[in-house]
C-alpha cells in the first residue's frame, strides 16, 4: 500500500492539505476520493493535487473535470 496526500490549490495559489496519508494500492484508486472531494468544494478554478509518499504530484486535476468523472 502507498500513502497519498490530498491537497486543494486555489486560484490564488493557496494550497491546503485536505487528507493526509491515505493508504491505497495505487494512484488510480485515488479517483473516488478525488471526485467526492470535488463535489464538496465551492471554490471555482481550484485544483486537486495528489502527492505520493516521496512528495511527487501524481494527479493534478481541476474541480470541474473531477466532477464530470463521477457522472
Amino acid at each position: 500500500m502507498i500513502k497519498f496526500d490530498f491537497l486543494v490549490q486555489t486560484r490564488d495559489n493557496v494550497t491546503t492539505m485536505v487528507t493526509r496519508s491515505v493508504e491505497l494500492p495505487n494512484s488510480a484508486a485515488a479517483w473516488p476520493i478525488i471526485t467526492a472531494l470535488a463535489h464538496s468544494l465551492e471554490e471555482p478554478g481550484s485544483l486537486i493535487l495528489v502527492r505520493n509518499e516521496t512528495g511527487d504530484v501524481v494527479i493534478r486535476t481541476g474541480i470541474a473535470c473531477a466532477r464530470s468523472l463521477s457522472r
